[in-house]
């Protein structure tokens, strides 16, 4: 009798989890966004900070955003950061730039502590990954790869609906193949000619400086100087046909291309998403046929190549439903 009561209370209090919202924070380099999440999708209006400078502000106004929730309808709290993440002790054990001195931080045991509730903490591409795979349109999708392009270029790599974290949680790094052998571009991990040094919005400036060398202001507006030509900048003069902007999007696109065909190539994904602050001025038709180009025919013949559905909110959503999916359905 008592084995029975105990079975339907976990039954019971399994299906009242199902029911309640976890907390999304997407944590960034300039503003921490958060939001309340259920079954994919945001179930409250976003609130925004500001990123403070070093570990302790951090965690401060992680703590103080969790506070403007209502703690006691949320089954938990994920946080999406940049850096690499343990995510079975939720510790930040990868530098990034964009974070100084956040690689070691305790996050997850720090958190807890505070907000006394359950915290999953994960890489933001990752997060982000997680969610493109699993919204409706390509949760029976064998393998789907997010491509974050920004500042970086970052990446989330889901097999049969599992996210794929490599055997020491840094698979999915994508911004850091080869895709040149010139020895030229520095990317900011240290290494050289990385496809975040060329398709990212930073490689994309750096394209339009080699570019725009020779050329005078009378050939094209872009001539600006050194240190203040922006992306907007390049995007905005293409769309009004100068000439060199159109040529240098072009080439970003090609440099975009060449990192989706050696992804093609390994994973033979049937779905490749892109998502991040820089999708909106990817033309999906020109990106496809480059790709699709450069490829073996049996990997072409799969590739599918298609905008973000949840555009600006896939962190929060990855980040919160990982709180969901660990706690309703957790790891053996």
């Amino acid at each position: 009798m008592s084995r029975a009561k105990s079975y339907d209370a976990a039954k019971i209090d399994t299906l009242a989890k199902s029911k309640l919202p976890a907390l999304g924070i997407d944590l960034g380099g300039t503003k921490i966004r958060a939001a309340a999440v259920r079954d994919y999708e945001v179930i409250t209006e976003p609130k925004q900070v500001p990123t403070p400078e070093g570990r302790e502000h951090i965690i401060e106004a992680l703590v103080d955003l969790v506070s403007e929730f209502k703690t006691d309808i949320l089954m938990g709290v994920g946080i999406a950061t940049a850096g690499i993440v343990n995510c079975d002790t939720g510790e930040i054990i990868g530098s990034t730039g964009n974070l100084p001195g956040w690689s070691g931080t305790p996050l997850k045991k720090v958190l807890e502590s505070k907000i006394l509730l359950p915290v999953h903490v994960e890489n933001d591409a990752n997060a982000a990954g997680y969610a493109e795979a699993r919204i409706e349109a390509l949760r029976k999708k064998r393998c789907v790869v997010t491509v974050t392009l920004g500042t970086g270029i970052g990446g989330g790599i889901v097999l049969h609906g599992r996210l794929f974290r490599g055997s020491n949680w840094a698979a999915g790094e994508v911004g850091h193949i080869k895709i040149a052998q010139d020895n030229k571009r520095l990317c900011t991990c240290g290494l050289i000619d990385c496809w975040e040094a060329y398709g990212s919005g930073r490689g994309l400036i750096m394209t339009a400086q080699e570019m725009l060398e020779g050329v005078t202001i009378d050939q094209s507006r872009l001539v600006k100087e050194p240190g203040t030509l922006t992306t907007y900048d390049v995007f905005s003069a293409a769309k009004e046909d100068d000439l060199m902007a159109k040529k240098i999007v072009e080439r970003w696109h090609e440099h975009i291309a060449h990192g989706l065909v050696n992804l093609a190539h390994v994973l033979n994904p049937d779905c490749f998403v892109i998502t991040g602050g820089l999708s909106e001025f990817v033309d999906f038709q020109l990106l496809h046929d480059m790709v699709a180009d450069r490829c073996l025919p049996r990997v072409a013949d799969a590739i599918e190549i298609r905008q973000s559905a949840i555009q600006g909110q896939a962190g929060i959503i990855g980040a919160a439903q990982f709180v969901i999916d660990e706690l309703l359905t957790p790891r053996s």
